[in-house]
């Protein structure tokens, strides 16, 4: 007669069949010290195969329920090996992420693309990994639908001495205009006054080379396209002398160079270093740009790691531009990267400057080691003004909280709650916010 398997007799089969496994080659190790780069790309690629032959072994086991707890610490300690090996081992990663959100300024929106990250030389240990991301955006607003499409890019060569580092967005989506200078921001409210329904495109990118050290210098490119489609501008819109002026000049093309000082540790998401940068971008029609003006970013960030997971972050930004300034192109607060809280393009003028400090806290694993989950807390000032002298008169205060979820190492998925003078506002997105 065949003796039957009670499901603790089979749990405990696995358990003993695991065991026996992990004095062979074959089975993976959880160990993450024991976690060693493997020359061989093939025989790498094998051992990230068996991590997944070992998970799924797991979830298809009959599990008694006594035995549930340890069988899913034991594919979670896998599932963290597999990405620790795959980024020690410099092997490609794609994310697939996809789903509803929301934002004051876009109403409803529905999310679909993915992350694909990779390192251009996997034998280069300190060689940063390189990323890709893009996604398909449609929302719904008062009635009224718009899509769109996002790309960033974060690609490193030779041990991080060449850089190319860019974002694209494009789409018919629907956007607000208050106006330019501060009473112009205060004077209407989010809303039909201030709604507008454009055809975009902007590229913005910066091309590093190593000059010395942590020193880089590169070009910058700057191009926009912002075409209004309305028939009867809102009423924040259709008697702005700056509307008025550059609505059949809806093209800027610009070209400049960026000295940049750059000592994090991983650029997407860093927990130690500095970065400074000094850019300078020209807007003129002899290279196609249908304004002139030129424009002037400098940039501060810092970052200290005050214990394992836990990171003090602080970013200070000055903007200023000359010139035959579209409305569409001037230097702006609020967004998902600038004084979170405030609406993208509310606060805009001739100068800008912020000062946002940030705490980054990643919880830990029953096993001390860090996990997927963080969570942050912010708070910024800033200013708009016509010139510098003036940006004392008006400050603005931003803070917030927010969630992070590590979808692949260093690269984390973003959900933020920001709060200003104006209500609040919630962003997702891929990466930190600086």
């Amino acid at each position: 007669m065949k003796k039957m398997m009670t499901p603790a007799y089979g749990s405990i089969l696995l358990l003993c069949s695991l065991s026996t496994l992990a004095q062979s080659d074959s089975q993976p190790i959880t160990d993450k010290s024991a976690i060693t780069f493997e020359p061989d790309l093939q025989r790498a690629e094998q051992q990230l195969d068996a991590y997944d032959s070992a998970i799924n072994a797991l979830e298809a086991s009959p599990v008694h329920k006594r035995d549930e707890q340890e069988i899913e610490q034991q594919i979670e300690n896998l599932v963290y090996a597999k990405k620790f090996h795959q980024e020690i081992n410099g092997l490609p990663m794609f994310t697939f992420l996809g789903g509803p959100a929301y934002t004051p300024e876009q109403g409803i929106l529905v999310a679909a693309g993915g992350l694909y990250s990779f390192k251009t030389n996997r034998e280069q240990q300190a060689l940063q990994r390189s990323s890709v991301s893009l996604f398909l955006v449609g929302n719904a607003v008062d009635n009224e639908f718009g899509y769109g499409l996002r790309a960033k890019h974060n690609l490193f060569w030779n041990n991080d001495d060449i850089q190319f580092i860019g974002m694209w967005n494009a789409g018919m989506q629907t956007k607000h205009y208050w106006g330019i200078g501060y009473y112009n921001a205060q004077q209407y409210e989010l809303g039909s006054d201030t709604k507008q329904n454009v055809l975009s495109t902007t590229y913005e990118s910066n091309l590093n080379f190593r000059l010395y050290d942590e020193w880089f210098i590169g070009p910058a490119i700057r191009l926009n396209y912002y075409d209004p489609q309305n028939d009867s501008p809102a009423n924040a819109i259709k008697d702005d002398e700056n509307y008025l002026a550059f609505a059949d000049k809806p093209f800027t093309f610009g070209l400049g160079a960026a000295l940049q000082y750059d000592s994090r540790d991983v650029a997407v998401n860093a927990w130690q270093g500095q970065y400074a940068k000094l850019q300078y971008v020209v807007f003129d029609q002899l290279i196609g740009s249908q304004s002139d003006y030129q424009k002037l970013d400098i940039q501060y960030r810092f970052y200290h790691s005050i214990a394992k997971g836990n990171v003090i972050a602080t970013y200070a930004a000055y903007q200023q531009a000359w010139g035959e300034i579209p409305y569409y192109d001037m230097p702006t607060l609020g967004g998902a990267m600038s004084m979170r809280g405030f609406y993208q393009g509310q606060y805009r003028d001739q100068t800008t400057a912020e000062f946002t400090t940030e705490y980054r806290h990643t919880f830990k694993r029953g096993n001390g080691e860090l996990s997927n989950h963080g969570a942050t807390i912010w708070t910024g000032i800033g200013s708009i003004a016509p010139t510098a002298k003036q940006l004392s008169e008006h400050l603005l205060l931003s803070y917030g909280v927010g969630y992070r979820y590590e979808v692949q190492p260093r690269m984390n998925v973003r959900l933020d709650l920001g709060f200003s003078e104006h209500g609040m506002a919630f962003y997702f997105n891929f990466t930190e916010a600086f």
